[in-house]
């Protein structure tokens, strides 16, 4: 790692995380000293002043700027902080790195902006140090049904990685924690411990874990699920009549959401699960297991443990594999048993006609939703078809 380096990024936290390696690297290279760092206040003048001043107490000295965008050319981040005064002048730094760094000096200066930065403190540290761009993976394409791109997943799973420790976590609880909350690697940082310290030593990371710890269910979509599975419709009610209210209601990123908004997202969901358990009901029914899904069978106790586990969910798992296009698999994947059983009970509650019923009806619903005709079509659609036949 460079003695004399400029860290820049348009995410805070993966350039948090990366000047804290380098920071890390240099002290080690330096023989473990502390790093000094120097404040948001700091001006270039005083910096140039540090650099040519050597340490009374220490053969070496490391410096890290923490936030110096205003000192190079590039637009800043929205979010950021307003700035007030005049923009400092880096010429006094310029000057005293334009012939390198002394011999006992490490300087990192960190810049949070949208684009690469340029400028002449930019051109002189990459001509007598390194200049790194910590670049944002792409988005997914418009037409890929999905909700981040591999190259983001794998940055996510870095930072997932570091964040949980040693604590284990399954593949599918993993895409369901980045799923959820979007591209948001700090975000991302922050469930992950706390996932970790829930888990403990002694338990891998799984999706009920993620599903039950990650975002309160109260007046979030995550309630959609449970109601659809479960047959609640008062549950997909209140949310409507939140929004409609002004009451906060959170997708799965925590973020709010206006009336608009959820209409489409509850309809898109509402309608998928249809769908899934509609491909299932089919699915066992031509395997001759219709007996199965009886609620009074899949709500005894140890159901699933004694029974489901282990003797039809391999079946079940074996037959969505010779379908990868099957609306239950996700990149051509059966769920996890556990996934699957919460899939099947559902199933059960509702019958083939009522199902087809509620597709059928779905496409007039959500033409109705995007006008000015208010919400009261949903309703009656959601009310009749997770509601018992109620009109």
């Amino acid at each position: 790692m460079p003695r004399l380096s400029l860290i820049a990024s348009s995410d805070d936290y993966l350039l948090e995380e990366t000047v804290a390696q380098a920071v890390s690297e240099v002290a080690a290279q330096l023989g473990g000293l502390e790093p000094e760092v120097l404040g948001e206040n700091v001006t270039p003048e005083q910096v140039a002043l540090e650099v040519q001043t050597p340490s009374l107490f220490e053969p070496s000295r490391l410096l890290v700027v923490e936030q110096a965008r205003r000192w190079v050319k590039a637009k800043e981040p929205s979010s950021a902080p307003k700035a007030t005064g005049e923009k400092p002048d880096p010429g006094p730094l310029v000057e005293a790195l334009s012939g390198g760094l002394p011999d006992d000096v490490a300087l990192i200066v960190s810049v949070w902006c949208v684009e690469k930065p340029k400028g002449e403190l930019v051109d002189v540290i990459s001509e007598h140090g390194e200049v790194r761009w910590i670049s944002l993976p792409a988005p997914p394409k418009p037409w890929e049904d999905v909700v981040l791109s591999e190259s983001q997943r794998e940055v996510l799973g870095g930072v997932l990685r570091r964040a949980l420790g040693e604590a284990k976590i399954d593949g599918r609880a993993a895409n369901l924690l980045m799923d959820r909350l979007g591209f948001a690697p700090r975000l991302l940082a922050q469930e992950g411990r706390k996932l970790a310290s829930a888990a403990g030593s002694d338990r891998t990371i799984d999706e009920e874990l993620v599903r039950s710890l990650t975002f309160p269910a109260e007046r979030s979509l995550e309630r959609v699920r449970d109601a659809v599975l479960k047959r609640q419709v008062e549950p997909l009610l209140d949310l409507v009549s939140a929004a409609q209210q002004g009451i906060p209601v959170r997708d799965w990123r925590g973020q709010r959401l206006d009336v608009g908004g959820l209409t489409q997202i509850l309809i898109g969901q509402v309608g998928g699960l249809f769908e899934q358990l509609l491909y299932l009901r089919c699915v066992v029914v031509q395997n001759g297991l219709e007996a199965e899904l009886k609620p009074s069978t899949t709500s005894r106790r140890g159901w699933y443990a004694r029974h489901f586990k282990t003797s039809l969910a391999p079946n079940l798992i074996e037959l969505l594999r010779q379908d990868p296009e099957a609306p239950l698999n996700r990149s051509g994947k059966p769920p996890s048993p556990w996934t699957l059983g919460e899939l099947f009970t559902g199933a059960g509650r509702y019958s083939t006609p009522e199902l087809v019923a509620a597709l059928a009806e779905l496409g007039g619903v959500e033409v109705t939703s995007r006008g000015a005709l208010t919400l009261a079509g949903l309703m009656r659609w959601l009310t009749k078809s997770v509601g018992r036949g109620v009109e």
